[in-house]
C-alpha cells in the first residue's frame, strides 16, 4: 500500500474555522483510495521532520498568529522550499495563503515574510469581506477576508467568484494552483466541500465510483455546494 506522508504547519497556532477539517479530510478519501497516510505536525520553535512530506499544509490564523508563524517560518524557509522543489505539494488556506506568498504588508507598513510561493503579494486592509461563494471553476464555500491581493500577472488563480449573498465579493479573484502549489480564502474547511481538490493533492486522477463511503462523501459534497448555489442564486 502506498503511503503518503502529511505535514501539518503550526496546527495550534493557525486553527481557525475547522481548518483542521482539511487533514481530516485527506485522511478519509486517502483511506478509501487504499492509501496509508500518516500525519505529522511542526509547531513553533519545533524542527521540520527530517523526511520530505508529500504534501504540507497550512491552516488559517488571527494576525496575531500570522505574526509568529512567519518569523518562525523564515527559519525553516530553506527547507520547505527545497521540499517544494522536490515535489512537496502545498496547500495553504486563509491565512495560510499570507505565509505562502511574496508577503503581508500589515498596518505599521511592515512586511511579514512569506515562501514567495504564488504570485501574489498581499497587504492588511479595513475592508473585510465576509460570505459565501461560487467560483467559476465549480468550487464553493465561504469567504471571510480583510487583504488585499495584487498580483505580478493574472495568472494561476484558483477561481472567480461568479456569485455571492456579498455583491461586492461577485468578480473576488481568489487563491492560486500552479504545480504543487495550491492556496485559497474558501474556507469552511474548504476540502470537505471540494473532493475533487483532494483527490489532485492525493495524486489520484480516477477515484472508484464504486466505493460507498466515497459515492457518500462526494454526494455530500456535491449537496452542500447545491445549497449555496442556491442560497446566492447561482
Amino acid at each position: 500500500m502506498p503511503k503518503f506522508n502529511i505535514l501539518h504547519l503550526y496546527p495550534t497556532t493557525l486553527h481557525l474555522n475547522g481548518e483542521a477539517g482539511n487533514v481530516v479530510a485527506l485522511l478519509e478519501r486517502g483511506k478509501e483510495l487504499g492509501l496509508e497516510l500518516e500525519v505529522h505536525s511542526t509547531e513553533l520553535n519545533e524542527n521540520l521532520p527530517s523526511t520530505r512530506p508529500d504534501l504540507v499544509f497550512i491552516g488559517s490564523g488571527i494576525l496575531s498568529a500570522v505574526k509568529v508563524a512567519a518569523v518562525d517560518l523564515e527559519a525553516k524557509a530553506k527547507t520547505l522550499t527545497q521540499w517544494s522543489n522536490a515535489g512537496t505539494k502545498v496547500l495553504a488556506v486563509g491565512a495560510g495563503f499570507d505565509l505562502i506568498s511574496q508577503g503581508l504588508e500589515i498596518e505599521s507598513g511592515h512586511t511579514l515574510f512569506g515562501l514567495g510561493f504564488t504570485n501574489t503579494k498581499h497587504r492588511l486592509t479595513n475592508d473585510h469581506l465576509v460570505g459565501e461563494v461560487v467560483t467559476d471553476s465549480g468550487l464553493a464555500g465561504f469567504i471571510n477576508w480583510n487583504r488585499e491581493i495584487t498580483r505580478t500577472n493574472q495568472s494561476s488563480p484558483m477561481g472567480t467568484v461568479v456569485s455571492s449573498d456579498n455583491n461586492r465579493l461577485v468578480g473576488y479573484v481568489d487563491g492560486y494552483i500552479s504545480g504543487n502549489i495550491f492556496a485559497t480564502n474558501i474556507q469552511g474547511p474548504f476540502l470537505p466541500m471540494n473532493p475533487s481538490v483532494a483527490d489532485q493533492l492525493l495524486g489520484v486522477s480516477d477515484t472508484n465510483a464504486s466505493n460507498e463511503r466515497l459515492a457518500t462523501l462526494d454526494s455530500l459534497a456535491e449537496k452542500a455546494r447545491a445549497a449555496i448555489s442556491r442560497r446566492v442564486n447561482h
